[in-house]
């Protein structure tokens, strides 16, 4: 199906690109952009295509993005999208769809030009650029795309029986490790689809990876029918591991991951043993048994990769505070600090450098970590980086830089701004958000300001938000959007309104109408109990409907709920902000396990990264950071950082 030819019809209408870029599109085009995505949703392209034309061609291909995504039209039409809207998110779902998409008939050199620069992501178009290269006689870059695609991906039926039929004896040599890259990734159909061209061996470690996986019963039985060529298989190994911890055999579980930390080959898949070493690391840690923790955390074997980073700090951590080893500590904070580019992450690597300097007596170098930190003070360790170093709060943080204007920035004619302000109008925020946090992605730092400005202009807190985390991972802050001042947190409130709007930017990100898996609601994410009891205590009528469509009604609930928690716990954050995010139970128990955060003689930063729970510990976190900015973005003031003191006693 091509594009729908209504290109004579734009003339018609004048309403398209009449409004400035950054004034919201006018309400005709609003109406315009509801009816095409209603009709979006029906399926009715033509309809949809027709309903945007006032839109423009921006609108226009709107519709056309949604219509590639749901892998409709010729590979004609994929390939004039991708090369119009080269910008766009989520190109590589429609990139996939165009694969599927290449006729037999398609000439060879236009195959070639689509992979230029792309791997085929599926097994047609595996086929296609084979059968490319054969027409042309790169007979070896046929034969190097058939073993790498069968190595790797999945394929489908079809595929592999297209690509044996063409280099069976080329592929046998691989069959083995098609059969383990499928069970790693848990592709029963595809490694199914090897019995018979693997010997009865390989039969019988699958049969048993496969049911450890299921926790089928007779495990035991199955394991001893692998021959003992294979009884050593890393995947087999991993497979065991994961049925231990699944099952909550916790010893048993770190005891066979100790086993097999010797080397990468031992592991097999070093990426997939990290999470569970992870958590057992920290527990092993918070009971006290350090030398294993370590051990556990540090023979990772992994290279790069947000795992990496994580267990890199934590061996840092583990080696600095409980086996007093600054220099083998600033070796794996080293490590981390080379892994990691966000303002979280940089703030992290700055203090915990700085931490193991000073063990080390090394205080020169120490300041110099610490500094480093403290330019990232949007963080909770960058502004005890600060603070360490000496260094006051950086004026930034109180949002007052002016970005350029929309043509100054040379945003006037981006497409991709353009199709979020469009989704906006017709009512389709989080397709916007998508868009605009793609913006947040690639955009220069200055034009990505302009947008969060404009956002922040029309009271788009949430998605300014959204837009400048996207930024901030990578490495751009927007301190204004980045920390925004919601609307509905500026009237008579129970707590500090720094702390309000710290809590429901980690909460709901500013969203009103989101609700949790969990079935916390709206602004300030309450649960539906919860506000129901603070409604009775505040004497107001409980409506669950009103917490996600009042968001007035959810902040007084929210806020009344904070100021019990700080009745409770008094006014340092650190027990308020577990009892808001893990309930007050748990602070109390937690205090009671591992001290009184509030006790000068409790080590504050060691005390919240015990806390078991990895949403909580980085809960506390966030909130606390962002009290510390929204107190400077409030008051437009900054001065010397009192991070410590404000954690210990508010």
């Amino acid at each position: 199906m091509r594009r729908f030819a209504l290109a004579s019809c734009v003339a018609v209408f004048a309403l398209a690109g009449s409004a400035p870029a950054a004034d919201a599109p006018a309400p005709e085009l609003a109406d315009a952009m509801r009816l095409a995505f209603e009709k979006v949703r029906a399926d009715d392209w033509r309809a949809a295509d027709v309903a945007a034309l006032p839109a423009g061609a921006v609108g226009r291909d709107i519709v056309e993005w949604y219509r590639l995504r749901d892998g409709e039209g010729d590979f004609e039409d994929y390939l004039s999208f991708l090369e119009r809207r080269a910008d766009w998110p989520d190109l590589l779902t429609i990139r996939r769809n165009a694969e599927g998409a290449i006729r037999p008939e398609t000439r060879p050199e236009a195959v070639l030009a689509f992979f230029a620069g792309h791997e085929p992501a599926t097994g047609s178009g595996v086929v296609r650029l084979v059968s490319a290269h054969e027409s042309l006689g790169h007979t070896g870059d046929a034969m190097a795309t058939a073993v790498k695609a069968w190595l790797t991906l999945p394929l489908g039926a079809g595929a592999e029986a297209e690509l044996l039929s063409r280099y069976a004896d080329e592929l046998a040599p691989f069959h083995e490790q098609r059969m383990d890259a499928m069970l790693w990734a848990g592709n029963e159909s595809a490694w199914r689809r090897m019995i018979g061209r693997v010997d009865e061996g390989w039969l019988r470690l699958a049969e048993a990876r496969q049911a450890l996986d299921a926790q089928a019963p007779g495990v035991d039985a199955r394991i001893e029918a692998v021959p003992a060529a294979l009884q050593d298989h890393p995947g087999l190994a991993y497979e065991r591991f994961n049925w231990r911890a699944r099952k909550g055999r916790r010893e048993d579980a770190i005891a066979l991951m100790l086993e097999r930390s010797t080397g990468p080959e031992a592991l097999g898949r070093p990426e997939r043993w990290a999470n569970w070493r992870r958590i057992y690391a920290r527990m092993l840690m918070r009971e006290g048994a350090a030398l294993e923790a370590y051990t556990l955390a540090s023979r990772h074997f992994l290279v790069e990769g947000a795992h990496f980073a994580d267990l890199e700090w934590l061996s840092g951590f583990l080696a600095l505070r409980f086996l007093d080893d600054p220099e083998l500590a600033l070796f794996h904070f080293d490590r981390f600090a080379m892994a990691v580019e966000t303002p979280i992450s940089l703030g992290r690597a700055g203090y915990w450098r700085g931490r193991a300097y000073e063990a080390l007596g090394e205080e020169e170098n120490a300041e110099t970590a610490y500094r480093a930190g403290a330019e990232h003070q949007t963080s909770f360790y960058g502004l005890l980086a600060a603070e360490a170093a000496g260094v006051d709060l950086d004026p930034a943080l109180s949002g007052g830089e002016e970005f350029p204007t929309f043509d100054e920035a040379g945003l006037a004619d981006n497409s991709v701004w353009q199709a979020a302000d469009l989704f906006l109008a017709g009512g389709e925020p989080w397709r916007a958000e998508q868009f605009l946090r793609h913006l947040g992605r690639t955009l220069p730092r200055e034009a990505a300001g302009a947008v969060a400005d404009v956002l922040l202009g029309r009271g788009e807190a949430h998605i300014a938000l959204r837009m400048a985390k996207a930024a901030a991972g990578e490495g751009r802050v927007l301190h204004a959007a980045y920390f925004p001042i919601a609307e509905g947190f500026d009237g008579d409130l129970p707590v500090e309104r720094a702390l309000a709007l710290a809590v429901a930017r980690r909460e709901s990100e500013f969203d009103p109408v989101v609700v949790s898996p969990a079935g916390a609601r709206g602004i300030m994410q309450l649960m539906p109990g919860t506000a129901s009891d603070v409604s009775r205590e505040l004497g107001l009528s409980y409506s669950r409907d009103g917490l996600t469509e009042d968001a007035a009604y959810n902040v007084r609930l929210g806020t009344a709920y904070l100021a019990g928690l700080i009745d409770s716990f008094g006014p340092a954050p650190v027990l308020v902000a577990v009892g808001y995010n893990a309930g007050p139970g748990r602070a109390i128990d937690w205090r009671a396990t591992f001290g009184d955060p509030r006790d000068e003689s409790v080590d504050l930063v060691d005390w919240i990264e015990l806390i078991p729970f990895r949403e909580t510990r980085n809960y506390v976190m966030r909130v606390t950071e962002s009290v510390m900015v929204y107190r400077a973005r409030l008051s437009g003031e900054t001065g010397p950082v009192r991070m410590l003191d404000y954690l210990r006693n508010g």
